[in-house]
């Protein structure tokens, strides 16, 4: 085991050069050693953890001799002959990426291993390492001719898409090659003759078909559609009867002989009739009564009858015109060349045919508009319209675009069965080769799959796989590990809502086989991946952690040494019981502890612990640091025998306080602004119980007391200037206020508190 540490050099910050000191008792198999912030307790936890290996990688330059118990020394660039477990920053850094919620995998030993079992993960190891060599063979090959296949299929695509198609855009690929082919089910290869022939029929040009032009329909009252002949047949006959209709009137001669004065006199009755008028709206006069009587008589409600059904049926003939003459036909440029001349003369006749047909139902329409004017007298039709010749005409034409359709659909299904033709000759020309192939990669597909899922009578490599991981799940496991620390975890926080979960990683082995790994653990809270945590959380997932990681394969506690550098940081106190009954139970069978703490209540819990378990095979220690010509050091010494009389660091503090008489040296002066920080900060705690800072609470102080002000400010800028770490060094200009800044602070208590400071003096005499 260690015995002591002859020296050390060129460590940052305040190992430099230290040496053992004469007198001092050498390390036991249970080591205490304390030290305030900023001693250099987690930098000689740091050293420790170079012994094993004999290098310090965050300062390859460090010098330093390590002794054991039976004198035998080692240096830097030498291994100690024991393993050591540290805890400290760098364990945590290492080994559990809080931010990521992850950490590396744990493998433990689960008892004797079974002779047998690792036989058969030895045997089956081999057989997977063999069988895997013949899959990437296999796997080689099918990738090999599928590569073949995937080129014969993209070079006779192009020699297709050239005889067949061409243009700048290439539409016919491998894959469309593929798919013809599936089709082929023995070769049909065309003679030179007949290949030539195809060749030429599909670069002909074709011309796609047209909609050809229905018989015209009209829509009726009742929402029914007629033909054009049905309706105008229906309209003439309609017409012939309501020229025959008459009404009886009083016939006024000059409305009758004027059919414009007529319609402006009956719509201007109706104006009249409408808004009670008893004057003419047009002159202003008293219209006669005898005036109006006659008016209403020659437009009576059968005269008015008879002419809403000359405007209903007017406007039917409208609806017929506008059908007929929107009608169009196409261009004769979509026709095939032949058809052309034929159906431009056609078109000429309908469009003839057209203007006679929309004239005679113009002619009709005016002939029974005129009955308006005529509703007394009985009048003949004399307008009779043939649409025999615009039908005729129309379907002409239609029948010329039939034709062209015929020719285009014909020529279409033509052209399609040459190209089926020509593509099943090409695809032809490769047919045994690939069938080959194809036969050939049936065979590697069934090889392949019976060594990854094997058959029955051998195992696949996934039944290999599955084999080993279960027979070493029987020897050692990273999840019975994960399982420990999740009961640690559980323990320690008294709650089960963050657990370790063992990941397995897929790697790429040197034979480029996929291989299943450990990898580590993810960290969740309530199954998710745990993020946000509190540092005392992270404190306790980190000491858990290590206190299961002591009992990894490859660390034999009994004869391997821990140190532990502060497990507490974070933790209230309720936890610090917790992590204290951790490390007591996790180093408890070590060959040497060393512990490390700032704690003063966790110093006493371990001192208690050690003075009656650990009798005269303990050791007490402290870390003192010391000034000279400017800079800081630190030395090992036995650790002050006030630390076990008192109850509390506070008590212990204040003794230090009472007792100081400055010699003018910086090493009596340096350590005390931080011991004056420590009292001031645990008398505010309870004389002034809010959450404030320390300036506030002294601010509460002045206020309600009559302390000199000046003295209170000087006790805060001393405390709080001088017990942090600056980096620069003590200034000597300060040494001489040392002793008065503390006499200041002891005033202020005894005054502020004068029960208090008598029972704390009393206590320390």
């Amino acid at each position: 085991m260690i015995s002591k540490i002859n020296k050390i050099k060129k460590l940052p910050l305040v190992f430099n050069d230290f040496r053992w000191k004469s007198g001092l008792p050498p390390f036991k198999t249970y080591n205490l050693i304390y030290g305030w912030n900023g001693t250099g307790k987690t930098t000689l936890s740091r050293l420790f953890g170079a012994f094993e290996h004999g290098t310090l990688n965050s300062c390859p330059e460090v010098e330093y001799e390590i002794e054991d118990n039976s004198s035998l020394k080692y240096m830097q660039g030498e291994a100690f002959n024991k393993k050591i477990r540290v805890f400290n920053k760098n364990y945590i850094d290492n080994n559990i990426r809080i931010q990521d919620s992850k950490a590396k995998a744990i493998t433990l030993i689960l008892g004797d291993a079974n002779k047998e079992v690792v036989e058969q993960i030895e045997s089956d190891e081999k057989e997977l390492e063999n069988k895997n060599l013949e899959l990437k063979k296999f796997n080689d090959l099918l990738e090999q001719q599928n590569k073949t296949k995937n080129k014969t299929f993209t070079e006779i695509a192009k020699t297709i898409y050239v005889a067949i198609m061409g243009g700048a855009i290439r539409t016919y690929r491998k894959d469309n090659a593929e798919s013809d082919f599936a089709s082929l089910s023995q070769k049909l290869l065309l003679v030179d003759e007949e290949l030539n022939t195809l060749s030429i029929a599909v670069k002909q040009n074709s011309k796609p078909q047209i909609e050809t032009i229905k018989d015209i329909e009209i829509e009726i009252d009742n929402n029914k559609k007629k033909s054009l002949a049905e309706a105008l047949i229906e309209n003439i006959s309609d017409a012939k009867a309501l020229l025959l209709q008459t009404v009886e009137s009083q016939v006024i001669d000059r409305l009758k002989d004027n059919q414009d004065i007529s319609d402006w006199i009956e719509s201007g009755l109706a104006i009249h009739t409408k808004h009670s008028s008893s004057t003419c709206e047009f002159c202003g006069q008293t219209l006669p009564k005898d005036r109006l009587s006659e008016l209403l008589e020659h437009f009576n409600d059968a005269d008015k009858k008879l002419k809403e059904d000359v405007d209903h049926l007017a406007a039917s003939c409208e609806k017929i015109i506008h059908s007929i003459e929107t009608l169009k036909y196409p261009d004769k440029s979509r026709l095939f060349d032949e058809l052309q001349e034929d159906y431009e003369s056609k078109c000429d006749s309908f469009d003839q045919n057209k203007d006679a047909i929309v004239g005679a139902i113009k002619g009709f329409k005016d002939e029974i508009a005129g009955k308006k004017a005529k509703t007394t007298e009985a009048i003949t039709l004399s307008v009779d319209i043939d649409t025999q010749p615009f039908t005729v005409s129309l379907r002409i034409i239609s029948s010329i675009l039939e034709t062209h359709n015929k020719k285009s659909a014909d020529f279409e299904n033509e052209k399609s069965k040459a190209v089926k033709k020509l593509k099943e000759h090409y695809l032809s020309t490769i047919f045994d080769e690939v069938k080959a192939l194809e036969e050939e990669i049936k065979n590697l597909t069934e090889a392949i799959n019976k060594l990854q899922n094997g058959d029955a009578t051998s195992i696949g490599i996934k039944g290999l796989r599955k084999r080993i991981s279960e027979n070493q799940a029987k020897i050692s496991s990273t999840r019975k590990a994960c399982e420990d620390i999740n009961k640690g975890l559980e323990t320690f926080l008294c709650r089960n809502e963050l657990v370790f979960e063992p990941q397995i990683k897929t790697i790429v082995d040197e034979n480029g086989q996929k291989k299943e790994i450990d990898d580590g653990y993810l960290i969740k809270r309530n199954g998710e991946l745990a993020d946000n945590l509190s540092e005392g959380e992270k404190t306790a997932i980190a000491f858990v952690y290590f206190t299961i990681h002591l009992k990894e394969q490859d660390f034999d506690l009994k004869s391997g040494i821990v140190v532990v550098d502060d497990p507490i940081s974070s933790l209230d106190s309720a936890s610090l019981f917790q992590a204290f009954a951790f490390l007591k139970n996790a180093v408890k069978e070590a060959a040497q502890v060393f512990i490390l703490t700032h704690n003063f209540e966790f110093l006493k819990l371990v001192i208690n612990w050690l003075k009656h378990d650990g009798g005269n095979k303990a050791g007490y220690y402290m870390i003192k640091n010391c000034h000279d010509n400017g800079c800081r050091s630190a030395e090992l010494d036995l650790m002050d025998k006030e630390l076990y009389k008192y109850e509390s660091e506070y008590h212990y503090l204040f003794k230090k306080l009472k007792e100081f008489r400055s010699d003018g040296t910086i090493a009596q002066s340096y350590p005390i602004p931080n011991i004056a920080r420590k009292v001031l900060d645990t008398f505010l705690l309870f004389r002034v119980p809010t959450g404030v800072s320390p300036y506030k609470k002294l601010e509460k102080i002045k206020e309600t007391t009559s302390f000199d002000e000046n003295k209170l400010a000087a006790i805060y800028k001393f405390t709080n200037d001088q017990s942090h770490i600056t980096g620069s060094g003590f200034d000597p200009a300060l040494v001489p206020e040392t002793q008065k800044n503390v006499q200041y602070l002891l005033e202020m208590i005894k005054e502020v508190f004068p029960e208090h400071y008598k029972l704390l003096d009393e206590s320390t005499n």
